[in-house]
């Protein structure tokens, strides 16, 4: 239904609705001035200069020059929102920000029939449940995917084998024959915590763990279900916080950054849990030669895991998880109403399967449509890529099935799960430290430690997610709503 209401509203969108960033603080649309300006990621800059020249030279009719420019994708959204008038025609984010962009009305809906056409046919329907938002209450497509991201693996091979990557358990045994530690994250953020928290049941892929399931891309509408209290949640707090206060087990990155931790001068780590935008680094860190790439390990359960808890076993295996997401183009609701055409147009070539595997070729952005495996698979036997390249797209696409798209169909929900502090609770139930609750009340470093402890973290994480602020006060007993 959803797919066919965003078709029908080709002939129903009204551009004079949309308006700049804040509700009008942005002073309306900009003069058309016959150039049409592209914000993609600085890695990628050079690559789609070269393919928006040659569309242009091939259409003569398009009317429009092209510039493009490198920018840091993960604060894009912010530059935008701050001045929309200052920002591109269309630019890159991730799709989490869709919801943010489109409530502020730093956006425009996508309207060209073609345009939507492709995108439905191309991506996998976990992308399409995530770039629709709204517009006075009906429902629109906003972002087009282009490239997909994931978690994944580095190890250092010098360090670890390719059996000991497979399980944390293995990482551990090469970390402590390397006198070291087994594996670090590149951030404490509610991102980098996914691959304990989105952990699933090999055997089924099982999980307890619900973020905003059902949620509407309405803003201060539905916030759909969450959940984060059970008892397999809690099983796997178990292992985190005993693997991490092993000697040779997990370790948050040091104040000098997990690149320092990584390289292999310092070896103080065997292997980091990023993705393809931390790959140069990573070679950097340990050389060509030595990066090692895979899936995100598998942990067993042991008795002390799950002593106590119903739902879960001793002996039961479970593999990290992932947010498995898209960068999306957007345009920009500021640019002038005569570019909207052309905009939609060039985006329309820029998001075609064939540009997205060019474009990993040239700067290994892993496509985000549907079948890209076969196609990146053919790029390495056709020596394209190198085999670390290969083995880091194909990492990615494979951990897509241990994962979700991140569920924040709106700004608030974003809002919700990163910045209020729930990630904060997270790191502090895995450090067995006491973390502050509401007014002068603690979650203590005494009752932290015990079950109770945390169920009661479990607890406010998930209140944290669905309301932005701490309770008043907590339930007698665990799990319940929050």
């Amino acid at each position: 239904m959803k797919k066919l209401i965003t078709l029908l509203l080709v002939s129903l969108l009204t551009l004079s609705c949309l308006t700049a960033c804040g509700g009008g603080g942005g002073g309306g649309q900009a003069k058309d001035d016959g150039k049409i300006v592209v914000w993609v990621g600085e890695e990628s800059a050079a690559f789609y200069q070269k393919v928006c020249d040659e569309y242009v030279a091939a259409h003569p009719e398009f009317g429009y020059t092209v510039e493009v420019k490198g920018m840091d994708t993960g604060a894009v959204a912010g530059t935008i929102t701050t001045d929309p008038s200052k920002a591109a025609d269309i630019f890159t984010v991730a799709h989490d920000n869709i919801g943010k962009l489109a409530s502020t009305q730093c956006a425009k809906p996508i309207t060209d029939e073609n345009l939507i056409k492709q995108v439905l046919a191309d991506n996998p329907q976990s992308f399409l449940n995530v770039i629709y938002s709204t517009l006075n209450g009906t429902s629109y497509l906003y972002g087009v995917p282009y490239i997909s991201q994931a978690l994944f693996l580095y190890y250092n091979k010098e360090l670890v084998s390719e059996e000991q990557a497979q399980t944390f358990e293995g990482l551990k045994a090469a970390a402590k024959a390397a006198n070291t530690h087994a594996v670090t994250v590149t951030g404490d953020d509610g991102f980098n915590n996914s691959f304990a928290l989105l952990a699933t049941k090999v055997a089924d892929h099982s999980t307890s763990v619900k973020i905003y399931e059902g949620a509407e891309a309405v803003s201060g509408g539905s916030k759909g279900t969450s959940n984060c209290q059970g008892d397999d949640t809690v099983a796997i707090v178990r292992w985190l916080r005993e693997y991490a206060a092993d000697p040779n087990g997990f370790k948050w990155a040091s104040t000098d950054g997990w690149d320092a931790d990584f390289d292999k001068s310092n070896k103080g780590v065997c292997a980091v849990i990023g993705g393809a935008w931390h790959y140069n680094t990573a070679v950097a860190a340990v050389g060509e030669t030595n990066i090692g790439i895979g899936l995100i390990p598998t942990f067993t359960l042991t008795a002390d895991h799950v002593e106590g808890l119903s739902g879960v076993a001793a002996g039961d295996v479970y593999r990290g998880g992932t947010f498995a997401d898209c960068k999306v183009f957007m345009i920009n609701a500021h640019s002038a109403a005569s570019k909207y055409t052309a905009l939609q147009q060039l985006v329309m070539y820029l998001s075609s399967k064939e540009v997205q595997n060019e474009s990993f070729v040239a700067c290994k952005n892993v496509p985000a449509y549907v079948g890209a495996s076969e196609f990146i698979e053919n790029a390495f036997k056709e020596g394209k890529v190198t085999e670390s390249e290969f083995s880091l797209a194909r990492a990615q696409v494979s951990m897509a099935e241990w994962g979700i798209p991140q569920p924040f169909l709106t700004g608030t929900l974003n809002t919700y799960y990163y910045s209020k502090n729930a990630p904060a609770v997270f790191r502090a139930l895995i450090d067995q430290t006491a973390y502050p609750t509401t007014g002068d009340q603690f979650i203590t470093e005494e009752e932290i430690k015990t079950v109770e402890g945390i169920r009661k973290g479990l607890y406010l994480m998930e209140y944290l997610w669905m309301h932005g602020t701490t309770p008043k006060e907590f339930p007698a007993a665990y799990p319940t709503k929050a």
